[in-house]
């Protein structure tokens, strides 16, 4: 019932009823689903804990990372903003966690992304109506975005409800479905899913157009990138990249036809994260205070960034950790395609480039606290999990985790100084 009514409370968080559609407006729903979830999954998760703790090295350090939100403000002994922390982040890191506790099988996973598929579709049609229509459901209008300096028309960008009002948030949620969809093509079985699988995904790649975001094009480039790195070999990777990310651009909305920095303003605030971090380098400047220390007032526009400058080292090496561990884990599994089924290793291929979409986006928009990364890392880590039980392959996506852990901690480290001249020479470019 646990798995039920999670995979619920996801489909509810995207469409979010409560918000446009009149009989159920202002309907607490969603807090009464999540409740429900929490005291459904505690049996779970007072037996799984100390499974997960002990084999998933991902649930250690999420909570490192929750712990260095709260831990931010100790330089500035400012107790209301650990409180804060505690409250808004602790939430985020409890579902994460119980989503790796109360879902034990495969199935369950899958069960999951399909509510969540579901959801990106009902997200990708309001998309397109908002453009097509100039609204969409429940009579919501697209958010305007400036002039198109070669058209001199208005520029439109999708956007829906709660999280997803925002037209990058959207978009990033909208790509995390293309893989998942386009996948369904090529896995044996009903065909009836291989029909959804190509509305879903064509639905899902118009939808992500309509939102005009240019962190939209960034995540489709990684997750082009991430599935031809998967599927193809040789010569063929670059030929198809190459004309991949050729059509991305080309085909690309408006507002990204000026390029993926606007101009200096990113960089100088690229700058001003890397002024923070060397101002207070262990703990940072406190969760959420990276606008109160910028020379424009604004978020970082890139996460990496935002984490270090907020919460310094002590935060940035679990944040930088989470991703790591998860892309080489999810790797090192797709490798032992003799043991793994072809449905299993398309799922697989699925999460890996939707993630892999995700963080390249990450590197261009502030998202770094928000549920749906999440969300997302959760369902990749707990498919990877229990995927390696059932294929008895724990032993080899899990017996490296010290030294994987250790390499991890290396090129965090060293992702520091790439990022410096990355932002030095984004300063020139501008």
């Amino acid at each position: 019932m646990a798995v039920v009514s999670l995979a619920f409370y996801i489909l509810l968080e995207l469409i979010r009823p409560m918000d446009w559609w009149e009989p159920m407006r202002l309907w607490p729903i969603i807090n009464i689903l999540a409740i429900v979830t929490g005291l459904l999954g505690v049996p779970s998760l007072t037996e799984r804990f100390k499974t997960v703790w002990n084999q998933i090295p991902q649930v250690k350090i999420a909570l490192w990372f929750f712990a260095a939100t709260v831990l931010s403000f100790i330089p500035q002994f400012y107790m209301g903003g650990m409180l804060d922390a505690f409250q808004n982040f602790g939430k985020v890191i409890f579902f994460f966690v119980l989503l790796l506790t109360i879902v034990k099988q495969v199935k369950h996973e899958r069960l999951l992304i399909w509510f969540l598929l579901l959801g990106i579709l009902w997200l990708s049609i309001h998309a397109i109506l908002q453009q097509r229509t100039g609204f969409g459901f429940g009579g919501k209008p697209p958010s305007p975005r400036g002039i198109n300096p070669e058209t001199g028309e208005t520029i439109w960008q999708s956007r829906a409800y709660g999280a997803f009002d925002d037209p990058n948030d959207l978009s990033l949620i909208l790509v995390v479905g293309i893989p998942l969809f386009l996948l369904q093509v090529f896995m044996t079985g009903n065909p009836v899913r291989k029909i959804v699988g190509i509305i879903g995904a064509g639905l899902a790649v118009y939808g992500t157009w309509c939102t005009n975001s240019r962190g939209g094009i960034m995540a489709v480039l990684g997750m082009l990138g991430a599935l031809i790195f998967v599927r193809l070999k040789g010569i063929k990777r670059y030929l198809v990249g190459g004309i991949g990310g050729a059509i991305v651009m080309v085909l690309a909305p408006g507002r990204f036809s000026s390029g993926a920095l606007s101009g200096r303003d990113r960089s100088v605030l690229w700058g001003d994260g890397i002024l923070m971090f060397k101002r207070s380098p262990i703990f940072g400047v406190g969760f959420g205070g990276f606008p109160d220390n910028a020379s424009r007032a604004q978020v970082a526009h890139n996460s990496y960034v935002h984490v270090l400058a907020e919460l310094g080292l002590f935060g940035y090496l679990p944040f930088f950790l989470l991703i790591y561990l998860t892309v080489i884990q999810i790797r090192r599994l797709m490798e032992i395609k003799h043991l793994i089924s072809k449905n299993d290793h398309l799922l697989l291929t699925g999460l890996f480039a939707g993630l892999a979409g995700q963080f390249v986006a990450m590197y261009f928009i502030s998202r770094q606290y928000q549920p749906i990364l999440y969300l997302n890392l959760a369902l990749a880590i707990g498919t990877i999990y229990n995927m390696s039980r059932d294929y008895n392959s724990l032993q080899s996506v899990y017996g490296q985790t010290r030294q994987d852990i250790r390499r991890g901690l290396i090129f965090g480290l060293a992702s520091i100084p790439v990022m410096w001249v990355t932002i030095l020479a984004s300063n020139k470019v501008s």
